[in-house]
């Protein structure tokens, strides 16, 4: 069993380490704040995992030498909730950019994330308590149960905000990165409660292994493909109208900037994706935009496509 711990161990940590270095090329290709964001919360996600290898590691060593391991266990314990702490407060933080800030899903998984953070800090400053006053005030199921609800609530809305997220104008590995999380993060809801009821059914035999690291597995997956494909080619790229000639440009006066954001818009490009190909900032693109609109007389990038090609 502790073979088959350290081999899961092994391919979580690799691939968690590959999708952190993913995260820092999707920041440089896509320039987006919400991979700078995500690279935070890998940080952490990574962190978590190492603290937990490490506590079973020296729980193994400790069994042995027969120490004292409440301290020990404390240690860890406060560690653990200090970086799942960051993990909540990392995702509100990632909930915050402007195109997920939109819709009450949205408000209400920050609020979440807000409140999760809050329960976990109310447990942390609970552990320094007295035992019997703990158990008084709170069972100790009870409390389970409830951190529970917290969590699945807080991941459930995190992934419908990410899964409904308005990614149309973006790059195909954004909308891959973005939605995959989104759907990582709802499955995380029926795995953390197939785990608790195993837990129950076994006696928590199987610990540190846990069903929810398929979900951390799922997102270092996700972050790596989308990173894959934001280096190789993608079709979008090339535009599904064929190559705009000569005659368009002239037809409608054209001058070489608008010419160049004709064949960008063609190439499925988001004003920001222009923008930072051009070094220009996303107001300058959308006048630009505005401007080829009026000449052309589109009143969007589809009819502008096919009026240039007519």
């Amino acid at each position: 069993m502790k073979h088959v711990i350290l081999l899961t161990y092994s391919i979580i940590f690799s691939t968690g380490f590959g999708a952190l270095a993913a995260l820092l090329v999707l920041s440089i290709r896509l320039k987006q704040p919400f991979t700078k964001r995500m690279a935070v919360v890998q940080s952490l996600f990574i962190a978590s995992l190492a603290l937990v290898a490490i506590y079973y590691y020296l729980m193994q060593v400790l069994e042995l030498v027969g120490p004292k391991q409440e301290q020990v266990e404390n240690v860890f314990g406060t560690i653990g909730t200090l970086l799942n702490m960051g993990l909540y407060i990392g995702m509100w933080w990632i909930l915050g950019i402007r195109e997920l800030r939109k819709g009450h899903i949205s408000l209400y998984a920050r609020i979440s994330c807000l409140g999760s953070v809050g329960i976990m800090a109310s447990a942390l400053i609970g552990s320094f308590l007295p035992t019997s006053f703990l158990h008084t005030m709170t069972p100790r199921t009870l409390w389970q149960i409830f951190v529970y609800l917290t969590v699945a609530v807080t991941l459930l809305l995190f992934g419908l905000t990410l899964v409904r997220a308005d990614m149309k104008q973006q790059h195909g590995a954004y909308r891959l990165l973005v939605h995959g999380i989104g759907y990582c993060s709802l499955a995380f809801v029926p795995l953390s409660l197939l785990e608790l009821l195993l837990n129950r059914s076994t006696q928590n035999s199987l610990y540190p292994l846990s069903l929810e690291y398929l979900f951390y597995l799922g997102i270092n997956v996700i972050v790596l493909v989308s990173s894959i494909r934001s280096l190789a080619k993608d079709p979008n790229n090339a535009s599904a109208f064929g190559t705009i000639n000569e005659s368009a440009w002239s037809r409608f006066s054209l001058t070489a900037r608008e010419r160049e954001m004709a064949t960008l818009i063609a190439q499925g490009l988001s004003n920001k994706e222009i923008a930072g190909n051009l070094g220009i900032s996303e107001a300058t693109v959308r006048t630009h935009i505005y401007n080829l609109f009026q000449k052309v007389g589109a009143q969007s990038r589809i009819e502008l496509l096919n009026l240039l090609h007519d």
